[in-house]
Parts: C-alpha cells; structure tokens; sequence
C-alpha cells in the first residue's frame, strides 16, 4: 500500500461497493419523493457530515482554488443529474452503460486536453473493461434511439470531472472537493424542485415531482443514503487526487459487480452466465492495468 497507485485503486474499490449498496435503495426512496427533493434533503445532511468530518481531521473545508474546485464539482454534477434524467426515459441497461464510458473519455480528454501519453495497452485494458460492462448489462440493440445517447453526456461529463481531480485540483483536500459535489447538486435539484413545485406535472414520475411532505420513512432512507455517499465521495475524490485518472478510471467499473451481489444479497436477483463473463473480464482488465503501471 505503499504506492499511491495501489492506495487510489482500494479506494476506489471501497467507494464504488459503498455507491452500489446504498443505490440499491433509490427504488424505495422513489416511492416517497421525486429525485429533486431527495438530492436537496441529502445534500442538506451530507454537507454538516462533511463540515463535522473535516474538521475532526483537521482538513481544510475550503478550497484553496474556488473556480478549480467550482469547475470540477459542476462537471461532476451534471454527470450524475443527466444520468439519473437518463433513467427516466431509458431502460437501467442503456443507462448505466453509457454512464460507464467515463473510463474512456478520461483517456480520451487525458491526451486531448492535458497532452497525457496514454499506451496501447491503457487503451485495450479499459477498452475491455467496457466490453464486461456491456456483457454485464446486456443492452438491447433493437431499443437504441437517440435518447440512448443521453447516457454518454453523463459518461463525458463525470469523466471529465474525474479528469480535472488532479490536474486542477490536486491541492485540495478530500472533504473540500466532496462539499463541493454536495452544494452543486444540491444547489441544481433546488432550482429543479423549485420548478416543479410551481408548475407541477400531472402524473409526476420521479424526475418530474415537486416537493411533497416528507415521511420518516424519507427521512430514515435519505440519511442513510447520505451518510453512505459522504464516505464514497470523499474515497473516490482522494483516489483521483493522488492516482493517475485513466487507470483509477477503471475500477470503477467495480461498481456493477458489487451492484450485482448487492443485489442477489438484498433481492434475491440472479446474475446469468454471460454477466458473469463480463465480471470476470473487468476484474482481469483491472487488475492488469494495476500490475502493468
């Protein structure tokens, strides 16, 4: 554990099972509000977590570069919003694997905006690890349309604020870039909430609802949720800090084979063989990548 390589890769190890127990709840927290109501209460919570956290660290809670840090938790946050609007007119499958193409424009914006040299071998690992990706969620070709690429501007703008982590922010501290994150979804579902609150829609659906009363129930499962989130953010924003973006990138395909046993654990749901495969491939790509660097 002595490389920072190696610290960046448990890290992002650790966020991504964090991420993909709590996601496993979302559905319930869809039963009680709309994701716009959710994201301002949870931000409302995270953000004393993180002051709190911060300062028994002895962290600094603000950043030392505004407009970096503002810049990076906006790309971040678009990112994450267009891929839960995504899921709203998109099936999970096509969703989430546009989502995971993050890992390819890091690569990508690594050699086009900050001259990086990236290796054959970089480009077939994390070129594999979408292949698993694909294997894992199993998209249907027969239900691609132009909204299926709705998930790509997700990919490009999380990938993009993975990106700017350590080239623009590599002073900051872990709590400071997480606020970050915090305040600008919460500061976009405010405005959102604010819309549908007075110009409500009829049949609201989780992306279009206004504010409604909240229950204990929403209380109980969005602080957990929020609690759950400070603990990955903080994790993945250090493990872009202090690691190299294209290789940190891909084990965060992590995430879909911890959503996966999370989700036989929790549910009961099966994972059927090529799924399996495609586990198998993103861990061999991952690890790879890790023993090359």
């Amino acid at each position: 554990m002595a490389s920072p390589q190696a610290r960046a890769a448990v890290l992002a190890l650790f966020a991504s099972a964090m991420l993909s127990f709590i996601d496993n709840f979302v559905g319930r927290v869809a039963e009680e509000a709309a994701i716009w109501q959710f994201q301002v209460v949870r931000a409302l919570i995270a953000i004393p977590l993180l002051l709190t956290f911060g300062r028994m660290t002895g962290q600094a809670l603000r950043p030392a570069n505004f407009l970096n840090t503002a810049l990076r938790s906006l790309s971040v946050s678009v990112g994450l919003l267009v891929y839960f609007a995504a899921l709203g007119v998109l099936p999970v499958a096509q969703a989430g694997a546009g989502l995971f193409s993050a890992p390819i424009w890091v690569l990508l914006l690594s050699a086009l905006l900050f001259r990086a040299r990236i290796t054959l071998f970089q480009v077939l690992a994390i070129l594999a690890g979408f292949a698993g990706v694909l294997m894992l969620l199993q998209p249907d070709p027969e239900t691609l349309n132009m909204l299926s690429f709705l998930p790509l501007i997700a990919g490009l703008f999380y990938g993009l604020g993975m990106l700017l982590t350590p080239y623009l922010c590599g002073d900051e501290t872990p709590v400071a870039l997480a606020i970050g994150i915090f305040i600008a979804i919460g500061t976009i579902s405010l405005a959102m909430l604010f819309y549908f609150s007075l110009f409500p829609v009829a049949d609201a659906t989780f992306l279009t609802g206004g504010w409604v009363p909240p229950t204990p129930r929403f209380f109980w499962l969005t602080s957990f949720q929020a609690a759950g989130a400070v603990i990955a953010v903080t994790c993945i924003a250090e493990a872009y800090r202090i690691g190299t973006p294209s290789k940190v990138a891909v084990f965060e395909y992590s995430f879909l084979i911890f959503a996966s046993i999370w989700g036989f654990m929790l549910w009961g749901v099966m994972t059927n063989a090529l799924a399996m495969i495609g586990i198998a491939v993103i861990l061999i790509s991952g690890t790879a990548l890790t023993l090359r660097s």
